[in-house]
C-alpha cells in the first residue's frame, strides 16, 4: 500500500459526544465504547461488546454528521440556515471547507471521524481476544464465528464510510501497532473495506447456524444469511459511490482492484429485506436507535428538496430558483420571474407523471429562507414521506422522528445497483427489466412508463430513481451519486479533509479542499455544468 505519511504517532483524543438540537448542544454520555480491560475480561464481555458495536456503528452514521452537510453540497437538499455547515456548503460560488478546529461546525467531520474509530476500536478488541489471544466464545468456541463475522462486517462498513467521506484515513486492525499507524489514500481505504466485508461474508456463509439476540439490531435477525447479504450489499454500495470522478466511475471503477462485474456479484448476493432497524424515538426523548441525519433536513421550516430534484419529476420546473444579477430571489411580481406553469399558477408549483411527487413531497406556497443569503436556496418543496404526523401519506414510515423502520439500506437500492452493474457490463436489457419490474418501486409507487433497453435511458432512469425514491435512505449516497457523474457544483469538495482537530493533535499542517477557483477535478469538483448557465456571477 502507498503510504502518504510515515511513522505518524497516533495520539488518543477523548471526545464527549455531542448531540445538536437546533442551536443547542446536548452532552450525551457514550455508553457504547467499553474499556479494553473489560472487553478482554471474559467471553461474555467480548460477545456483549460486539453486539453493542452494531449500535455504535449505527450512531456513527446517524449522529449529526457530514452526511447532512453533503446532502446540501450535492444540491439534493436545500437549506440556507447556518446549522450543520449548510449555509457555508451551499454558497454560490462554492467556498473552501473550513477545516479550522475552532470552526463552529467542525463537528460535522469530527463526529463521524472519531465515532467510526471508536467503533473500530471496539470490534478490534473483540478480534484481538479471539485471533490473538485464542479466546473461546461460547461452549467450545461455538460463537467465535458469529462474533468474528459481525466484527469484520462492522469494521468493513466503518472503513468504507471513512473512505467515502474523507481523502485519507488510518486502517487500524486488531494486531496494529497504534504507535505507528499511517494514513492511506481514500481508494486504498475503500479497497480495504471491501476485503473486510468479503471476510465477513465468507465466515458467515461457512459457519454453523447462528443468530444474535433481537436486541442487537431491533427488527432484524442478524444471522449468518443476513450478515453475509449485508456485507455484500455494502461492498456494492462502496464500490459504486467511491469514485471521485465520472471517468473513474465509467472506466470500470478504475481506482479499485474491483470493477462493475464485482458490483454485480455483490448486489446479486445482497439483502432481500431492508436494513432498517426499528427506531425507538429521538435521543432527547429517550430513544436509542435513531436517525438524526434527516431530522432537520426534512423538518418543516428547516430543510427542503433542491429544485434540481423537483425538475427531474417536472421537466418544466426550474433547475435553480430565479434570481437577479446579485443572486437575490426574484419577486413573484417581477416580469422575469417565469413561473414554471404560467403566471396564474401557484409559485413554483410542479406537475409530474410520477405519482411520488404527491405522495412523497409536500408543496409549500412560500419560502422562509432569508433572501439576502441567496435566492438559489429557494424551493417550494420539502420531503414529507417520513413525517409524523403524516403530511403527504400515511404509509407509516416515520423516520423523521426516528419512529418505525430507519431505512438505511433498502432492497430497492441493491436492485438499482444491480441494474447499473448490468448496464455497465453489457446487459442493458437485464437492467431495463429491473426498472420495468411491475413489483418494484418505479412502477408500483411511481406509476411510470417502461424504460427502453437503451444504455443512456437506463442509466438516466437509475439515477432518477436514486434521487427520487431513495431520499434520506443511506449515508452520503446522493453526494456519491453526484460526485461520480461530475455533477457536484464547481468548487465543491470531492471529499473532506482529515478533521483539523486531528491534524492539530498529530502536529500536522491543517489543509482543506473546495472553492470555485480551486477546482482541480482531483480534490475539488470542476464539474456541475448543469447549473452553470443559471449562475448570477
Amino acid at each position: 500500500m502507498k503510504r502518504l505519511f510515515n511513522n505518524i504517532i497516533v495520539i488518543a483524543v477523548v471526545l464527549a459526544m455531542g448531540l445538536v438540537t437546533g442551536c443547542e448542544k446536548l452532552e450525551v454520555e457514550n455508553l457504547n465504547q467499553p474499556d479494553l480491560a473489560l472487553v478482554l475480561a471474559s467471553p461474555d464481555d467480548v460477545r456483549a461488546a460486539t453486539e453493542s458495536a452494531f449500535l455504535s456503528m449505527w450512531q456513527s452514521m446517524k449522529l449529526y454528521t457530514i452526511n447532512m452537510t453533503a446532502s446540501v453540497a450535492a444540491s439534493h437538499s436545500s437549506v440556507s440556515w447556518g446549522n450543520f455547515a449548510w449555509r457555508d456548503a451551499s454558497e454560490e460560488p462554492r467556498t473552501p471547507w473550513n477545516n479550522d478546529p475552532s470552526y463552529g461546525e467542525s463537528d460535522m467531520t469530527e463526529t463521524p471521524w472519531y465515532s467510526f474509530y471508536a467503533t473500530i476500536s471496539q470490534v478490534n478488541d473483540a478480534l484481538f481476544a479471539i485471533n490473538e489471544e485464542g479466546m473461546q466464545i461460547g461452549p467450545g468456541g461455538r460463537d467465535n464465528d458469529m462474533v468474528k463475522a459481525s466484527a469484520y462486517l462492522i469494521r468493513g462498513i466503518s472503513f468504507g464510510q471513512l473512505g467515502v467521506a474523507f481523502d485519507q484515513a488510518m486502517l487500524p486492525y486488531e494486531d496494529s501497532d497504534l504507535a505507528t499507524l499511517e494514513f492511506y489514500p481514500w481508494d486504498e481505504v475503500i479497497n480495504a473495506a471491501i476485503d473486510e466485508l468479503k471476510m465477513a461474508a465468507q465466515i458467515a456463509n461457512s459457519a454453523a447456524p447462528f443468530a444474535w439476540s433481537s436486541s442487537a439490531v431491533p427488527g432484524i435477525t442478524m444471522n449468518n444469511d443476513y450478515i453475509a447479504r449485508l456485507a455484500n450489499s455494502y461492498a456494492a454500495r462502496l464500490l459504486a459511490h467511491g469514485s471521485r470522478t465520472k471517468a473513474q466511475n465509467d472506466n470500470n471503477i478504475s481506482w479499485s482492484t474491483y470493477g462493475w462485474s464485482d458490483v454485480l456479484t455483490f448486489a446479486e448476493n445482497g439483502i432481500t429485506s431492508d436494513f432498517a432497524p426499528i427506531g425507538d424515538g429521538l435521543p432527547w426523548e429517550g430513544g436509542t436507535w435513531w436517525d438524526l441525519n434527516i431530522k432537520y433536513l426534512r423538518n418543516p421550516g428547516w430543510g427542503r428538496i433542491h429544485t434540481r430534484v423537483v425538475k427531474l419529476m417536472d421537466p418544466a420546473h426550474w433547475v435553480r430558483y430565479p434570481t437577479n444579477e446579485l443572486g437575490l430571489p426574484l419577486s413573484v411580481d417581477d416580469p422575469n420571474f417565469n413561473n414554471p406553469h404560467g403566471p396564474g399558477e401557484s409559485p413554483g408549483r410542479a406537475y409530474s407523471d410520477d405519482a411520488r411527487l404527491l405522495t412523497d413531497f409536500q408543496y409549500l406556497p412560500s419560502n422562509d429562507f432569508p433572501a439576502d443569503r441567496g435566492g438559489w436556496h429557494y424551493t417550494h418543496y420539502r420531503h414529507g414521506r417520513y413525517d409524523f404526523p403524516a403530511s403527504v401519506n400515511d404509509e407509516g414510515y416515520y423516520m423523521g422522528e426516528s419512529l418505525g423502520p430507519l431505512r438505511e439500506f433498502r432492497v430497492y437500492d441493491v436492485q438499482l445497483l444491480r441494474a447499473e452493474a448490468m448496464a455497465r457490463t453489457g446487459n442493458v436489457a437485464g437492467a431495463a427489466a429491473i426498472l420495468n419490474d411491475p413489483a418494484l418501486e418505479r412502477k408500483v409507487r411511481g406509476q411510470l412508463p417502461d424504460v427502453p433497453a437503451e444504455l443512456d435511458a437506463v442509466l438516466n432512469a437509475i439515477f432518477y430513481e436514486r434521487d427520487i425514491e431513495l431520499v434520506h435512505n443511506g449515508w452520503m449516497i446522493h453526494f456519491g451519486d453526484m460526485r461520480r457523474r461530475d455533477m457536484l457544483q464547481q468548487g465543491t469538495p470531492l471529499h473532506y479533509p482529515v478533521p483539523g482537530r486531528e491534524l492539530e493533535t498529530l502536529g500536522m499542517e491543517i489543509y482543506t479542499f473546495g472553492g470555485y477557483h480551486n477546482a482541480d477535478g482531483v480534490n475539488t469538483s470542476d464539474g456541475g455544468d448543469w447549473i452553470k448557465p443559471y449562475y448570477h456571477f
